[in-house]
């Protein structure tokens, strides 16, 4: 039984993309949360916009303006200038390749106990949350106690 050259140089091609989109899969997720480093005092410094993260939310359901005095009041890793993030800011955070323990698209190194933070855009009486589980932002009343957290950052604006 002869071959033609054609299937088996398809067939080699087949293997070359294949090995590719598994080296894809592997390689880039573990690539983006490299990008974060734990700095073992309560948080975590992200090495592409230079903001350091706590390493946890605040643990349970908060309003905009609670979230804002929790972080405000957050004295962690030696800092007490933590401030709410943009919704840019906690954006970048959204890996959708990655998974954190709780399943959302995160890196390992920040445990957020809900799909959802606050972030300080506001409109109106609204305030932006972003999601971490679908990678998208809404806006809810500022007054809104929902499931969501709040996660303090420091540095960038």
């Amino acid at each position: 039984m002869k071959v033609d050259r054609r299937v088996i140089l398809a067939q080699k091609t087949m293997l070359v993309i294949g090995l590719f989109v598994l080296f894809g899969l592997i390689y880039i997720p573990a690539m983006a949360s490299d990008r974060f480093v734990d700095n073992g005092d309560g948080t975590v410094t992200d090495t592409k916009t230079g903001l350091i993260w706590a390493a946890m939310d605040n643990g349970e359901p908060i309003n905009w303006s609670g979230a804002r005095s929790y972080c405000q009041n957050y004295s962690v890793g030696g800092y007490t200038d933590w401030r709410m993030p943009t919704l840019a800011e906690l954006a970048s955070l959204y890996t959708p390749g990655f998974r954190n323990k709780r399943g959302y698209h995160m890196t390992k190194h920040i445990d957020t106990s809900a799909e959802t933070c606050w972030t300080s855009d506001t409109r109106g009486y609204d305030a932006a949350r972003f999601n971490f589980t679908h990678g998208q932002e809404y806006w809810l009343r500022q007054s809104y106690l929902g499931p969501g957290r709040v996660l303090p950052v420091r540095g960038g604006n």
